[in-house]
Order: C-alpha cells, then structure tokens, then sequence
C-alpha cells in the first residue's frame, strides 16, 4: 500500500454504513480511483472534508495494487463548483460529462482528458444563460475528443474527400464523421451543412459559437456518437440532459 497525492475530481459519493462514504474520483495521475472515506460524514466546521459531486483538490490516496477500492486519507478541496448546482442545465451538463469519464476514462494518466474535463465544469458554473447550451454542447465535445473520437468534418470519412465551403455532405454516424453527398447515398446520418460543420470543429476546440441555433440537433448528434463511439449504449445523463435542455428557459 503507498499513500499518493494527485490533482482529482470527485465524480460520485455514495453513503457506506454510518458515517463513511463510496467515493468516485477522476485523477490527473491515476485515471479512475474508488476510495473508501472512514468516518467523513456528519462531520462539520474546521476540519471537515468538502466531498461534494464535481469538486476538485488534492487527493491523498493508500493505493493498494491489483485492488479496485483505495482508502482515501484526506481530500483538499481548492473549488467547490457550487454553482453547478443552482442551475439544472448545468447540472445535467457536468453530469453527463461526469458520466462520458466514468464510461470510458482509463485508470492511467491522461492529463489532456483530465484539463477539458475541468476546462468544461468551469465553463459550465461562469458561463452566462444565453451561452450555456453552447457550453454543454462544447464540454460534451472536448471530453470525447480528450477520449480520442473527435470527429471527422473537414473531409470526407469515406474517400478523403475535402468538403468544400458550400457542400451539404451527411454525418456518418458510424464511421464517426461526414461525408461528401457522392458517399452520403451510402448513409443514413443526418445532413449536415457548412455552418453545421463549422460550428462542431469550433465546439470541439473548446469554443462557443457565436449565434448558436439548432441546439437540439445539436446535441442530438452529440448523444448519438457518444453512443456509437464511446459508451456503446444510451448514457442516462444524455437522456436526462436532453429533458432539462428542452424545457430550460433559454432554449430556442
């Protein structure tokens, strides 16, 4: 056993008998690490430990090797990111993101992955309300290229073909990108045009488009490769999100 310290994030806490929690952080140096928490709950004024969902600190960690459940010794929280719960639509944003991490992060370093992911919480709890489907979409974009699935829009998935500034090709859905409207008689994804495409190169950079519309097919095209590429099946947080995104008040 050897107590480690890394940068984390707690993504889930479960309650465990009486006063100890089942704790599911994602680390800059470790990937996924569970960690048992003795005697953390109840506790309150100076001392207590902050172990609230989407947190980040300094985890100090027994890591036991070949052994799935650690035992956390403390955890410094630096920001609590309680902003994320006073809006729903934030909320649902990093929990789905949590979720995308708890689906397919790997239980290594993967530091790239480990920075969109808090890039996306932060972004999420400051960004203003006309601007915040654009953050959930540009989050759940990051993270899945920090995966290693960003998608193919500039050519052609199937024949390489560059894609001009007027084409209306198809989103390949399986094949994880557009193609031109020669191979799109092959598929059956949505049709995507130049702005289309422009504003997913541009969310997966980590930007927010200006003049955002769409923000449902938007994200439906998002739900849908997440689903073909990196979960492999509905992710209920997607389906959750997709609830919260069609009634929230700034949705168009």
């Amino acid at each position: 056993m050897a107590l480690v310290n890394t940068e984390a994030v707690l993504l889930r806490a479960h309650d465990y008998r009486d006063s100890s929690q089942i704790l599911r952080f994602y680390t800059k140096d470790y990937g996924i690490l569970s960690a048992i928490a003795h005697g953390v709950r109840g506790k309150i004024g100076k001392g207590a430990t902050v172990l609230t969902s989407f947190a980040s600190g300094a985890l100090y960690i027994y890591v036991k090797p070949y052994r799935d459940l650690h035992t956390m010794k403390e955890f410094s929280c630096r920001q609590l990111r309680d902003g994320l719960g006073r809006d729903m639509l934030r909320f649902a944003g990093a929990s789905a993101g949590a979720e995308l991490i708890l689906s397919h992060a790997e239980q290594s370093s993967q530091p790239e992955l480990f920075k969109a992911f808090e890039d996306a919480l932060d972004r999420l709890e400051s960004v203003a309300s006309d601007q915040l489907s654009a953050a959930v979409l540009s989050g759940l974009w990051t993270i899945v290229g920090g995966l290693g699935f960003a998608p193919q829009v500039d050519s052609c998935i199937n024949c390489s073909k560059t894609l001009g500034e007027k084409v209306i090709g198809c989103f390949d859905l399986p094949a994880g990108g557009v193609c031109c409207p020669s191979c799109a008689q092959e598929s059956t994804g949505p049709r995507i045009g130049p702005k289309a495409r422009d504003q997913v190169r541009e969310l997966a950079a980590g930007g927010l488009p200006t003049g955002l519309k769409y923000d449902k097919q938007h994200f439906a095209l998002v739900s849908d490769f997440v689903t073909y590429h990196v979960a492999l099946k509905p992710l209920k947080s997607l389906q959750f999100l997709s609830q919260v995104l069609s009634e929230h008040p700034n949705a168009p």
